[in-house]
């Protein structure tokens, strides 16, 4: 979220770990065996041992041989054979068999970076566990880069852990030997750089040596909501900084389709986000609040702004006050988190928080380590101070603060950082409040949240931004388990006009829905800054489509595949008479009359079928309906998105129009050369009639091989389009041998296909 999601420049300058601290040269190989170790005649377990890939390296930078145990280290030279290359996609792991369970006390994995001459990077993080079963896993240690990402000569680093100097993260405080079979290392990726490995050691003896433990094994999992997220389950992220046109200015108007489901006429039906996190970026003279740029001018400015007597906190109260008392719950509160500033660590004049007349300073080099580490938290303390009296004086009647958050998006780099977070940790913690975080995906030691005094935190993909491949959104959740994080939900408002950005923000969406954590997770979202409210004010059916989706997957309901077509609009239906918000006797009315609807378009008769869809709507608006309780004003309102998509599908010149008609395609098998495709014969718009010698028609031959049996069409409709039918004709004239097809189906997306078996 810093600078306001410009990711391409988070990428490659702030999230390359640009730091005053010097690069630690990594260990030698040789070194890697302590005096200890060797005292006690521990070998290297891995050695010449072979191992598998989560994925295999690059075609380009080989594994041929197991080059990770084969004992050559590679040089300075990324041309040195002894390296193995990946390039981008997700956290890759290395799993050992050691054939039965050993004793292991170190592990250790070694390097490389050249950046920027060969865009090598070392990870940001290497992991490594025992198992006894190669399912259930360990956790031995998290291991951030001490070498940091940064422009330089060649250089070298070693992950290493020692249970005799790190202990045993995974619940084994006195242990210091890990005893398992199974040995596994992950290493996370760059979105874009390689990284190069080339030898893994496993440090250990054959016996089960004295202190020797069983490491219990972790499930990975998000982190779920509950009082770790003080009650919340979804945080939406409201920024009330400076804007040049306003948007860090939220009114009443703004904030009602933030926290709660509308209707199409902008009448509450029901509660969205149940919780809101005020955070701002940029102050009026353009010092931005994240990275640690603001001095107290810029601090007391957003909180003056934000606990105005009209300001946006108010706003946000009388918000909640008028959806309580039009959703009959006079009493509800919102759960409100508001953010700690970051106070940068070079800024050498922020001005007097306690009145003795000097300017604080956080600069090391002007005042010292210790003190500048001592005026930061000084500082820190002061915002908690004023927040508080200001929330206590104002008194809100609808809202409730529960929690502040950390605006800076990875730990710093320097010596100091971690004990900043701590120090601040505790001072949240004495206000009885939770402390909230959401690191950039390349935040540095961000592993480590726990240990900081964290609560809650949800980890960015980033993937909404660009320049990241698609399983990025598969490793975030991975990564978010792996770390007990949770992840979040990110999108703009790029997506109201651009299908790319809209595609992007319905992969987040199904992603959560995949990797459960639409269903377990603890979620924050970024929505640029007025994008909910464009999309529930919206009066196009397709981008109020995409807030209804938003409310579901809120929710627990979304569906993948879930678009507008009467199938889809039968299953809500049956899904709301499962929970009791439609009444059973009406649903069954209901779906009756969308089969009719389905048997009018059947019969290519899409203007009757408006007229009907138009009356299904104003039968689920009824008053009377509603006065009886048959359907819940949520269930009318999604059911209306849907169907309003439709109506204007078919309203087309009054008629579906044929998406295909003209498309070129492609055919899994080519067809029997007697019969052959002359040219766009499936989507030419020409009909091949009954006589099986029109040239119209395209012949393909069954097989006793069941895999030739079947043939798929693709066709690329060039974006997301609605799709309410889709028809395949066929032809069967068993005299010359013709046959109906013994099987068909179709799938419908930004592309269509239909596949059918002979």
């Amino acid at each position: 979220m810093i600078s306001n999601k410009k990711w391409g420049s988070v990428l490659m300058a702030a999230v390359l770990l640009m730091s005053p601290v010097s690069a630690v040269q990594a260990k030698s190989p040789v070194s890697a065996a302590s005096s200890a170790v060797e005292e006690t005649q521990f070998r290297n377990l891995a050695a010449d041992l072979p191992y598998e890939w989560s994925e295999e390296p690059e075609a380009s930078r080989p594994d041929v041989g197991y080059k990770l145990t084969d004992g050559k280290y590679g040089t300075l030279d990324m041309n040195d054979p002894a390296w193995v290359g990946h390039l981008r996609g997700k956290t890759r792991e290395v799993v050992f068999d050691l054939g039965e369970e050993k004793s292991v006390g170190k592990i250790t994995s070694h390097f490389f970076q050249d950046y920027p001459t060969n865009s090598i990077l070392v990870p940001l993080t290497v992991s490594m566990y025992v198992s006894d079963d190669k399912e259930n896993w360990g956790l031995l240690s998290h291991n951030a880069t001490q070498l940091l990402w940064g422009e330089g000569p060649p250089r070298q680093e070693t992950f290493e852990w020692d249970g005799s100097r790190d202990g045993i993260k995974g619940g084994y405080a006195d242990g210091k030997l890990a005893y398992a079979r199974y040995v596994k290392v992950t290493f996370t990726m760059h979105p874009s750089q390689w990284s190069y490995i080339d030898e893994i050691e496993i440090i250990g003896t054959d016996d089960m040596v004295e202190g020797a433990v069983k490491v219990s094994a972790e499930q990975p999992r998000f982190l779920e909501p509950g009082e770790a997220t003080a009650g919340i389950r979804n945080l939406n992220l409201l920024y009330n900084g400076q804007y040049a046109d306003g948007l860090g200015d939220w009114s009443k108007k703004r904030i009602i389709p933030n926290i709660s489901y509308v209707n199409k006429d902008g009448e509450p039906v029901d509660w969205l986000f149940d919780g809101v996190l005020y955070l701002g970026l940029a102050s009026p003279a353009g010092r931005d609040f994240g990275v640690g740029q603001t001095i107290l001018e810029d601090w007391k400015w957003y909180l003056d702004k934000t606990f105005a007597a009209a300001g946006d906190m108010q706003q946000l109260n009388e918000a909640a006050v008028e959806v309580g008392t039009k959703l009959n719950q006079p009493d509800h509160k919102v759960k409100v988190v508001l953010m700690i500033l970051n106070p940068g660590e070079y800024v050498n004049d922020f001005g007097d928080v306690d009145g003795d007349g000097v300017s604080e300073s956080f600069n090391d080099s002007v005042v010292g380590q210790e003190k500048a580490l001592e005026n930061r938290i000084k500082v820190v303390q002061w915002w908690l101070d004023q927040v508080r009296q200001r929330w206590q004086e104002a008194n809100y009647s609808n809202l409730e603060l529960v929690g502040m958050y950390w605006l800076e998006e990875q730990i710093s780099t320097s010596e100091t950082g971690p004990d900043l977070v701590k120090a601040v940790s505790d001072q949240v913690h004495n206000m009885n409040l939770k402390f909230f975080w959401i690191p950039h995906s390349l935040a540095y030691k961000s592993f480590m949240w726990k240990d900081l005094g964290f609560d809650a935190v949800a980890l960015q993909p980033n993937y909404f931004f660009g320049g990241m491949d698609s399983d990025r959104l598969e490793d975030a959740a991975n990564l978010a388990k792996q770390y007990g994080m949770s992840n979040e939900i990110e999108f703009d408002d790029r997506m109201l006009t651009d299908d790319v950005f809209r595609e992007r923000y319905i992969e987040y969406l199904d992603s959560g829905a995949e990797t459960g954590l639409m269903q377990n997770g603890f979620r924050a979202y970024y929505q640029g800054n007025k994008t909910v409210y464009n999309l529930g004010v919206s009066k196009d059916p397709s981008l109020r489509l995409m807030y209804d989706w938003l409310y579901q997957f809120l929710n627990g309901t979304y569906t993948i595949d879930s678009s507008p077509t009467l199938e889809t609009m039968a299953e809500l239906v049956r899904g709301y008479v499962a929970s009791n918000e439609i009444n059973a006797a009406f649903g069954d009315e209901l779906s009756y009359r969308l089969q009719i609807i389905k048997l009018l378009l059947d019969e290519n008769k899409p203007k009757d079928a408006v007229t009907y869809m138009q009356d299904f709507l104003a039968h689920i608006h009824d008053p009377a309906v509603q006065a009886q309780g048959l359907i819940s004003a949520s269930a009318a309102t999604l059911l209306d998105t849907y169907a309003q998509v439709l109506i204007q599908t078919w309203s087309e010149g009054w008629g579906l129009s044929n998406l295909a008609q003209g498309l070129s395609y492609t055919i899994s098998r080519p067809p029997n050369s007697s019969y052959p495709d002359s040219g766009n014969e499936l989507t030419n718009g020409l009909f091949g009639g009954t006589d099986f010698r029109n040239e119209q028609w395209q012949g393909h031959a069954g097989s006793a091989y069941p895999e030739e049996r079947s043939r798929t069409i693709t066709f690329d409709l060039g974006r997301n389009k609605s799709i309410g039918v889709v028809r395949a004709h066929f032809l069967q004239d068993q005299g010359p041998g013709i046959y109906a097809i013994m099987h068909s189906n179709s799938n419908k997306s930004h592309g269509s296909s239909v596949t059918f078996t002979l």
